[in-house]
């Protein structure tokens, strides 16, 4: 654990671009240099943080000395949990209400004036552009992802010089700890002392455009007197006509060099939000009038500039279940990652993804797809409210009609309940609180626009670009457009644009030699936002002692660490934890096919089984290390035409020594098959280890040897069956792992061509992979172990994970990989009735420990869920012990 980590255990509720301050402070007056902005850099101590002051120095703060004055970084569509009970239901951010203080700093730094409960409409920023903003010529709709400034700088004699397209250049400030954030300031502002290059300050000056008097080798340190904006580089995001049609995009963009004078401001990027330090222009006109917002006005230049003192936010939250929390203090609330894929908010649209009976038909070389299990038949239905404790919803199922594409709004019934497990969120209509979005006209969306709407036809008509303000739970979205208006629509009738962080966009544009002027001063310090790439960051301490940038990506949250609490799920109305289920009953609320009484039970099928004297654990016949002739025809890796190396004796002796090691140190569980006639390939079976939501389920992996093994890694290919089992293990079979490259990793963790072996791939998916706490397999989630916000995902993944594992059963038995039918069929003979047993106690809030069952919520939801699969795993592993006359006797169900 690293110093930041330490720090979070002991200090909990701190988080990047937290506003803090030291407690030993009194009153607002000469304290706000005792105040900084959170940043992502580690302190030397353990127990303390960096922090960004107003003055642009970097401190260093004991966490025990510090208190959050507010968390001005929060945005609408930010997703937080209550600081009070950070274990609870999720929320998200409907509304932001931010007023800042502010002072005017002389040149030595002091506070000469100060103006408290400002509103940001009432301020300009020292660039009126920022990073990652939004902004529409004529019908196109951009993000800003690079400013070029000219900077005038005058000297004490007088003299005034232009510094062109400043930020790339040497030029800097004279204060050599001064740091900056990009998304929200420039590195420059009017009254600030520059210098240039530390090896000839004046060199920069030297080489500019003089506009009074010329250049002396005594020229270097002057003031800034006036920043202008005099390009940007814009990425085009959507059209009025083509929405987000990537080819539309590509085809008919305008140049990516905009002038700032041809560009209509429309709204800032999230993470563009007001901090302590920030540059600005107090200023009696509103943003109102947004139409020349992107103007160079010449009278700021002659206005004092004001920096930031304080923030004082307050929000309005909806929470998962259903209710609202209007005007609460921002520090009372902690941002937090959604990772749960199924945590759901009111209004948002989710499709049923219960499992169903199948038809499967087989795709090229892998797996299944099936005749009637199409996503597209599925049911889609609107949230009304989700209970975070005990996994289910309230849903409206809505009806599609006969047009493509489109959705009505009657409805199936008012509401239902079904678990968040047996829910997925619809990917055609995906549309969250705060999406930038633009109007579909007709002939994109169909014949059925929710308003119809002029062509724009002048560059100020903002009509056809928005924001979402509101997901009703009757399926429309509430949209409020840049002319101002504000009307309801259907989520197929807009289109969601990127959403891609700034520095994400600018890296997409790499024809151009100014890409990396960006960030090229290393005095800049780059914004975080709670959903920024925790891996994404590097920040080092000159010689100098200045600090170079920390982009903007480097931000994580630090995670809230106080103790667990218990959970209770004692709602019996919606399938509690007591509830006693039969198979009729389950059949029925599932419309499954099974062919069952009612007065059997999984328990009395399981009597009976077990009644047979089967020695179900004695080995299976299948050794744990083979070698066949042939490789089967559904290897993924079968049609590899990169087989240069194995016919090579190094090569051969290689793969032959792998052989030996997998065939004397398997451990239990696995199982590896290799083939004579393609040593390149191999194919590996895992049974799910006891005490893990994998428990008795099989998983199948494909593996080939590249030419240059063991130079490289082998490839790795999970038999998903479409199914997100696992954060290392894809639905589209990637294996992510840092043994395999797929994953960053260090020391033993990575291919070690000295070292590394097949055997330390098998072992590690089976130990490090299919364990009993995979959610914590993500690395950024490590943190969160032992942590309240930690068990409100941890223990519901390994709901879902069991889920999971139970259909991959139901797939396996319908169509088990070649080489391996045998071994299915006897596996699931053998273990289907502890699966059904342990499935039956759970039904019953039962932890089945006696069979090395691990312990589950059992929430209701996932009672659900369960009712829902069992069923089938019962009409499947009966076919199993029904197929030939010697395995009728031992039915299990």
């Amino acid at each position: 654990m690293d110093a930041t980590e330490e720090a979070c255990v002991r200090y909990t509720n701190l988080y990047w671009l937290d506003l803090v301050s030291s407690k030993s402070a009194r009153g607002n007056e000469e304290r706000i240099f005792e105040r900084g902005l959170v940043v992502p850099l580690k302190a030397a101590d353990a127990d303390s943080f960096m922090t960004l002051g107003i003055n642009g120095a970097l401190v260093s703060m004991k966490g025990r000395d510090m208190t959050i004055v507010d968390r001005s970084c929060t945005y609408v569509g930010q997703m937080v949990v209550s600081g009070s009970d950070v274990g609870g239901q999720m929320g998200v951010v409907v509304g932001v209400s931010t007023t800042l203080d502010l002072v005017q700093l002389n040149v030595h730094g002091e506070a000469t004036k100060t103006i408290r409960g400002v509103r940001p409409s009432g301020l300009r920023r020292v660039r009126a552009l920022s990073l990652g903003d939004y902004v529409v010529s004529g019908q196109w709709l951009g993000r800003v992802v690079q400013v070029f400034l000219d900077v005038d700088v005058v000297f004490d004699d007088g003299a005034v010089c232009k510094v062109t397209d400043a930020e790339p250049k040497k030029l800097r400030a004279a204060n050599t700890v001064a740091t900056f954030r990009p998304q929200m300031n420039c590195a420059f502002y009017s009254g600030e002392q520059v210098t240039g290059d530390r090896g000839d300050p004046s060199a920069v000056f030297r080489e500019s455009q003089w506009l009074d008097g010329s250049w002396k080798p005594e020229h270097e340190v002057g003031s800034v007197s006036r920043v202008e904006m005099v390009g940007v580089l814009v990425y085009w995001v959507a059209s009025a006509h083509g929405g987000t049609d990537e080819q539309v995009l590509e085809m008919s963009a305008p140049s990516a060099y905009q002038n700032p004078n041809d560009l209509t401001f429309f709204c800032s990027s999230s993470d563009c939000t007001w901090g302590l330090g920030d540059r600005c222009f107090l200023i009696t006109k509103t943003d109102d009038d947004t139409s020349d917002h992107h103007h160079q006005d010449e009278s700021l230049h002659a206005l004092p500039t004001m920096t930031v003192s304080s923030t004082h936010t307050i929000v309005d939250v909806l929470w998962q279940d259903g209710t609202r929390q209007h005007r609460a203090p921002s520090i009372s609330l902690n941002p937090s990652e959604c990772t749960n894929e199924h945590e759901f908010f009111p209004g948002q649209y989710v499709v049923d993804n219960a499992p169903v009976d199948v038809t499967f038909a087989v795709v090229g070389d892998d797996d299944v797809v099936s005749a009637t299990d199409d996503a597209s038949t599925r049911r889609v239905g609107v949230v009304r409210s989700l209970n975070s404790n005990d996994h289910t919803v309230q849903v409206s199922w809505i009806k599609a009609n006969n047009e493509a594409g489109n959705l009505s709004l009657e409805v199936e019934c008012d509401s239902t309940t079904a678990s968040a497990y047996d829910l997925s969120r619809d990917p055609d209509h995906s549309v969250f609180y705060g999406d930038i979005v633009v109007r579909l006209l007709s002939s994109v969306a169909g014949s059925r626009p929710a308003v119809v709407v002029q062509q724009p036809q002048a560059p100020a008509d903002l009509s056809w670009v928005g924001q979402v303000v509101n997901l009703c739970v009757d399926g429309h979205v509430q949209v409020k457009w840049g002319d101002g208006t504000t009307s309801m629509v259907l989520p197929h009738e807009i289109s969601v644009v990127n959403k891609d962080n700034y520095t994400q966009l600018q890296a997409e544009m790499d024809n151009w030699a100014e890409e990396d002027a960006i960030v090229d001063d290393p005095q800049e310090l780059g914004a975080a936002n709670v959903h920024n790439d925790p891996t994404d960051t590097t920040s080092v301490e000159g010689d100098d002692g200045s600090v170079d940038e920390l982009d903007g990506h480097a931000a994580v949250i630090m995670q809230n660490l106080a103790q667990a609490s218990a959970r209770s799920h004692e709602d019996p109305s919606v399938g509690g934890a007591a509830t006693e289920y039969n198979i009729a009953d389950l059949a029925a609320r599932s419309d499954a096919s099974v062919d069952a009484s009612n007065s059997d039970t999984v328990e009395d099928v399981v009597k009976v089984t077990d009644a047979t004297g089967d020695d179900d654990h004695r080995p299976f016949n299948l050794p744990h290390f083979d070698v066949v002739q042939s490789p089967p025809d559904d290897h993924h890796y079968l049609d590899t035409t990169d087989q240069g190396s194995t016919g090579k004796k190094r090569w051969v002796k290689t793969v032959q020594k792998e052989w030996k090691i997998l065939e004397n140190s398997l451990p239990d569980g696995i199982y590896v098959r290799a083939f004579e006639g393609r040593m390149d390939l191999l194919r590996v079976v895992m049974v799910g280890a006891s005490g893990t939501p994998y428990q008795d389920g099989l998983f199948f992996f494909d593996m080939q040897l590249p030419p240059s093994y063991p130079a490289v890694p082998p490839q790795v290919y999970y038999h998903s069956f479409g199914l997100h089992l696992n954060p290392n293990l894809y639905p589209s079979g990637t294996v992510c792992l840092s043994l395999l490259n797929t994953f960053d990793g260090e020391g033993t963790e990575v291919w070690s061509p000295g070292t590394s072996s097949l055997l330390q791939v098998v072992v590690s998916l089976q130990a490090l992979v299919l364990n009993d706490q995979p959610y914590y397999n993500e690395a950024s989630l490590e943190a969160l172990i032992d942590t309240p916000e930690g068990h409100r995902n941890a223990l519901p993944y390994c709901e879902n994970a069991f889920l999971l594992s139970s259909r991959t059963m139901l797939h396996l038995v319908r169509r088990p990989p070649q080489g391996f039918e045998g071994f299915v069929k006897d596996h699931f003979r053998r273990r289907g009735r502890y699966v059904l047993r342990m499935c039956e106690a759970y039904l019953k809030g039962c932890v089945p420990v006696e069979e090395g069952g691990m312990e589950l919520p059992c929430s209701a939801g996932f009672n659900i869920a369960l009712a829902n699969v069992v069923p089938r795993l019962m009409a499947a592993f009966t076919k199993v012990g029904d197929e030939g006359s010697d395995l009728s006797s031992t039915t299990t169900q």
